[in-house]
């Protein structure tokens, strides 16, 4: 009777935290009938490094546990500080699923007593629980890819976690390819245009796409595009579905959800994509993705705001558009396993918002007598907004590149595109962003540059990197033109890989830069640790765990050639791929660090957003419950990814 007394009573503690919370009660009594109750005094060691584990997963019931590794610094090994325990939370996890000795030492900081449960039958029901297990695999990783599952089976996230978004989800990819084949309808360019009409009367066809000998996409023709032409005053019976179509498309690859097609339609502005096999005119079409079917599925999406963006009527309209993105944003902030569609959906509406600042800034010079340069330019987005991670109306980094101009024409354009980038600038703000501190602004002059002065800026900086003091401009390194794939940017590009080879030691230099900020060590409670053990009530989680992962990102990206990706998760993928088998420790770290920055995002966007704030800072006692321990484990996974830089390039993680 007594210990079935004891029992109940661990059940009932149990049963107040997870994963233990999603068990039955009765599941409860049995694990924990099982098991036994341990007493520690402080400075007493639970278990150490490198010796046998036992059968038992330990709970705290009273006190508090501080986790220790040993770490080897210039000074030789010693103890660093790895985690803080408290009450309901778990003790020996870490290696528990390769019954590997124990990877850390437990030492008792206070009187501490525990629950001692059978670590088999707990392992049991959390493989039972979808809850339990994904709340658990938070303690082992953030991408959910494990060699084995909880009991030996393979396990990933993506088979315990929803992958919906509102009703059906935005990120599957059978129902909208299915719609896209069942919606192709082709012709061939000799097609009549009369019998081209005809097949695009209402409730058959609202458009067609015009292919070749072999199914290639040479064209489309909409019910609007034939509107066009009887106002052009083309008959139709002296005309062919080829003299009549449209030959500006965009295209779809196949496997692309319905993420993917959004992005691509609001990129695109158009209404229409032709869905190919590798996503070019170089292969059969395979289907047409239409915005009106998507909008039917779906309801209201972002690429509304993007149209209204296109044609709004001044910057009043485009600051209430961007409130209404921010909104748009929360609503479909519901996993963090959509923040990458969320990302760069955002910058391609917030490259729309200066793509169109920039026209009407160019309207109102010209009325005022401005006369517009000859020479082509290119407006750069930099900085996080460069990389597609602008969720919230942060610092924003910005810069106009322009084509060399006449030395007769040389001032009147330096005066032109300052003027330009002044007003853009003053719109931004009247939009919501700030500047940022690094004064990296089109309308300051050391950013808006001919071609050659932003070459010779960049070739400076990779030369000097001390003296031009490369850490305060790191961010221009990432940047994307307003106009997709504007050849300006791509001549940047290349300037910046030839300059990287030319000078090897740069990447050393931004190596060790990328060192100076470095994450706390674990949340425990309300506060935020750090490895002296010092509490505090919030986390810098911009500078101490999101600017860690950008600037290693950045490095490895320039050290691979990959000057044109930008976005950092995307980056730490890109390294992952590159390695061979006999890497594959060093890879599944690479990929882990994508994951932190996913979860890092999305904390920071979700609180930054409910609180009207820029989210760089954030208290742990406002993160639920499932946010804290992924924040925990993306902590060690940065600096698990600082070490690999400093290995890389032979530095001292103290800087």
């Amino acid at each position: 009777m007594k210990a079935a007394s004891i029992a109940l009573r661990i059940a009932d503690f149990l049963k107040e935290f997870p994963p233990f919370e999603f068990f039955d009660r009765a599941e409860l009594v049995e694990l924990a009938g099982g098991g036994r109750v341990r007493f520690h005094e402080g400075g007493e060691a639970i278990f150490e490094t490198g010796k046998p584990r036992d059968r038992f997963i330990y709970v705290v019931n009273q006190g508090r546990v501080k986790i220790v590794e040993d770490a080897v610094t210039d000074s030789g090994t010693r103890p660093l500080l790895f985690d803080l325990r408290g009450p309901g939370e778990l003790l020996g996890l870490n290696g528990v699923l390769t019954e590997a000795p124990y990877l850390s030492t437990a030492i008792a900081e206070t009187e501490v007593l525990l629950y001692c449960l059978p670590l088999r039958r707990f392992l049991e029901l959390t493989e039972r629980s979808r809850r339990a297990k994904r709340y658990l695999l938070a303690y082992f990783s953030l991408n959910g890819e494990l060699d084995r599952g909880l009991l030996g089976r393979a396990t990933t996230l993506d088979s315990i976690t929803p992958t919906t978004l509102r009703r059906r989800g935005l990120m599957e990819v059978e129902l909208p390819q299915a719609v896209a084949a069942e919606a192709l309808l082709t012709v061939s360019r000799d097609t009549p245009g009369v019998e081209t009409a005809m097949m695009l009367q209402p409730k058959r066809a609202r458009c067609l796409v015009v292919v070749d000998e072999v199914g290639r996409p040479v064209g489309k023709l909409s019910d609007s595009d034939l509107r066009e032409r009887f106002i052009e005053g083309r008959v139709l019976a002296n005309e062919t579905a080829g003299s009549l179509m449209m030959t500006d498309l965009a295209f779809a690859r196949q496997t692309d959800d319905t993420g993917r097609l959004l992005i691509r339609l609001a990129r695109s502005g158009k209404r229409y994509l032709v869905v190919t096999e590798d996503g070019s005119a170089t292969t059969k079409a395979l289907g047409l993705v239409a915005e009106r079917n998507i909008f039917l599925q779906y309801g209201r999406f972002p690429t509304l705001l993007a149209e209204a963006m296109n044609e709004a009527p001044n910057v009043g309209a485009l600051a209430a558009l961007r409130d209404r993105m921010e909104s748009l944003i929360l609503e479909f902030l519901e996993d963090r396993a959509h923040v990458p569609w969320l990302m760069e959906m955002t910058g391609v509406l917030n490259r729309a918002i200066v793509a169109r600042l920039e026209h009407l800034v160019g309207l109102q010079m010209a009325a005022e007598g401005w006369r517009t340069p000859s020479v082509d330019h290119a407006w750069l987005i930099m900085g996080s907004g460069g990389r597609d991670e602008l969720l919230i109306r942060s610092a924003v980094f910005h810069a106009i590149v322009y084509e060399d101009p006449s030395e007769a024409e040389r001032e009147h354009a330096e005066h032109y595109f300052h003027e330009l980038g002044s007003h853009v600038a003053d719109g931004l703000r009247r939009c919501g962003f700030t500047d940022n501190e690094a004064g990296i602004l089109a309308s300051n002059t050391d950013w808006c540059l001919s071609r050659s002065a932003m070459h010779a800026r960049f070739c400076r900086m990779i030369a000097d990197p001390v003296g031009s003091n490369v850490y305060a401009y790191r961010d221009a390194f990432d940047f994307r033109p307003v106009v997709h794939l504007h050849p300006l940017a791509a001549g940047l590009r290349q300037h910046i890989n030839s300059e990287l080879q030319k000078h090897p030691e740069f990447l050393r230099h931004m190596a060790k830069d990328s060192l100076l900020n470095q994450p706390p060590r674990t949340i425990f409670q309300q506060y935020v640790i750090n490895e002296q053990g010092e509490q505090k009530e919030e986390l810098a989680i911009k500078h101490h765990a999101l600017l860690p992962l950008v600037d290693a990102a950045r490095v490895l990206a320039l050290a691979a050639g990959e000057v044109a990706s930008t976005a950092t998760y995307q980056r730490f993928r890109a390294a992952a791929a590159q390695l061979d088998e006999s890497s594959r420790n060093q890879a599944e770290l690479l990929r882990e660090a994508a994951e932190a920055f996913l979860v890092l995002a999305y904390a920071r966007a979700q609180q930054g957003l409910r609180s009207g704030t820029s989210g760089a800072v954030i208290r742990p006692a406002d993160v639920d419950a499932e946010t804290r321990p992924l924040l925990k484990t993306a902590f060690r996974t940065i600096l698990s990814t600082l070490e690999h830089l400093a290995s890389r390039y032979g530095l001292s993680m103290r800087v």
